[in-house]
């Protein structure tokens, strides 16, 4: 089922479905539905929980959250050799299965059913659970989504966050048991949507239908890289923030997710109005915001809560920015999708276990408010020196720096002059040089650049002789022949 918005086409399901899967895990991992701020939940004795994860975090964060990373890499493993993921018979429905089955485990229902030892054993599968399921299910969405396009993939991210916003605000009205148990069957309903859906991904298209594609490209390194660091900035700050008090847990649930719906929002505008590129994306707007989260770390509440918030801002903007990325990249490579989702969601969520365990154990370590101070002073300079480097060694000549989200999915001409932008980054071109290549490339001669830009000849000749040499061409036939090649 499909529907024309605003001139576009959606799919219906799809943003129910996604949607769907936004609300469990805001229910689940971004508010205290599940989880009490001090763990008094769990009986005395739960050996197997406090040997795994500790004092300092969340069981049910740290266990879901392993089982999250060992699943998406063994999907990536899998990748493979069969793709799509969506192909394997009954993989959606299983994926729902574990989620929703892991999801009761973890709800108030245990405590009628399990005591002592038996209910921490139940406790811990059921996060085990977690882990695996949404595991699977936010790969197959990936899958689906970044066979859209990048912009695409924006927007139906934005919608389906808004929507499940307004889902979240809703279900607050319940009781806390009932709604427990409805956000238990958001996973079926997201992949009774999944499944629905009848529209097949543009990527399965270009691929003439065929399935199990053999995967012959390199991993994106700098990618996974860049993925890892901001997912150990998330892990970072979960492991660094100290339990707020009872009166002011509903006031930093609502602040994360205002804060989340505004960051998708915030990329939405930045990548359709401003139409600005990967690399300003990323280091210019999210890293800077993420930094600014961790200099309220160390201030008394509620300025540390609000400090969490401006920090799920800045990453809920990466997090959307790269989910366009690599769609990008999937479609510009013709490579299975599942294989770029699984590469990309693997690091932020490898990055987010070891930044929450290894900040745990620094917290253990600090006694009081200087060093804490000192500690959140070192992060945020660390942060804003990687975004100083990284832009400052010409990210951009990586080839994906400049892509800007919105022309990944625009016509002809717009794609012509994506690949004279990026040729132009490669190849180390100044600003004024990629104009004038733009020129020589549609085929302009001297006396026209000359005019173009109100330039004298032996500038124009300046600019082709540096062009020509970078760019490794003798003739402006040959340059042509580059740019179509």
């Amino acid at each position: 089922m499909r529907s024309y918005l605003g001139g576009k086409s959606w799919c219906i399901p799809d943003l129910i479905g996604f949607g769907a899967h936004w609300v469990w895990i805001w229910c689940v991992f971004w508010s205290s539905l599940f989880y009490s701020e001090t763990g008094s939940f769990l009986p005395e004795g739960s050996m197997l929980i406090s040997i795994f994860v500790g004092d300092m975090l969340e069981p049910l964060w740290v266990i879901s959250l392993a089982a999250n990373v060992l699943t998406i890499g063994f999907l990536l493993l899998l990748t493979h050799i069969r793709n799509p993921l969506s192909s394997v018979r009954g993989f959606p429905w299983c994926a729902a299965a574990l989620t929703t089955v892991g999801t009761l485990a973890i709800s108030h229902l245990l405590f009628f059913l399990a005591v002592g030892r038996v209910l921490a054993s139940i406790y811990f599968a059921g996060s085990v659970l977690t882990g695996i399921g949404s595991g699977m299910i936010v790969v197959l969405w990936a899958e689906r989504l970044f066979s859209y396009g990048s912009q695409e993939t924006v927007n139906y991210s934005v919608v389906s966050v808004v929507m499940a916003a307004i889902a979240y605000l809703i279900l607050q009205v319940f009781p806390e048991d009932l709604t427990q148990i409805v956000v238990a069957l958001m996973p079926i309903v997201s992949m009774g949507c999944f499944i629905s859906s009848k529209k097949q991904s543009r990527l399965h298209s270009q691929l003439l239908g065929k399935v199990n594609v053999r995967i012959r490209e390199r991993p994106p390194i700098r990618m996974i890289v860049v993925a890892i660091f901001f997912g150990l900035s998330f892990g970072a700050m979960k492991g660094l923030i100290v339990p707020v008090g009872t009166e002011l847990i509903q006031l930093r649930d609502l602040l994360n997710i205002l804060a989340i719906v505004i960051g998708t929002l915030a990329v939405f505008l930045t990548t359709t109005v401003y139409r600005m590129d990967f690399d300003h994306l990323t280091y210019q707007v999210a890293l800077p915001l993420m930094a600014a989260g961790f200099l309220f770390l160390p201030l008394q509440e509620p300025w540390n809560v609000i400090g969490t918030a401006v920090h799920q801002l800045g990453y809920q903007y990466f997090y959307i920015v790269f989910w366009a990325l690599w769609s990008a990249l999937s479609l510009r490579e013709g490579i299975p999708t599942g294989w770029m989702g699984c590469w990309g969601l693997f690091s932020i969520q490898f990055g987010q276990f070891v930044g929450s365990a290894v900040a745990a154990a620094v917290l253990g370590l600090i006694g009081n408010a200087f060093q804490m101070a000192m500690l959140s002073l070192f992060i945020v300079f660390f942060i804003l020196i990687i975004a100083l480097f990284v832009i400052g060694s010409g990210s951009t000549s990586t080839g994906w720096g400049f892509v800007q989200p919105i022309e990944e999915n625009g016509n002809d001409t717009d794609q012509f002059e994506q690949k004279v932008s990026r040729l132009a980054h490669e190849h180390n071109l100044s600003p004024r040089e990629e104009e004038v290549f733009l020129l020589l490339a549609k085929g302009r001669n001297r006396a026209y650049i000359r005019n173009e830009f109100l330039i004298g000849n032996e500038t124009v000749k300046s600019h082709v002789k540096n062009i020509y040499r970078k760019l490794g061409v003798h003739s402006q036939q040959e340059l042509i022949d580059l740019v179509e090649g």
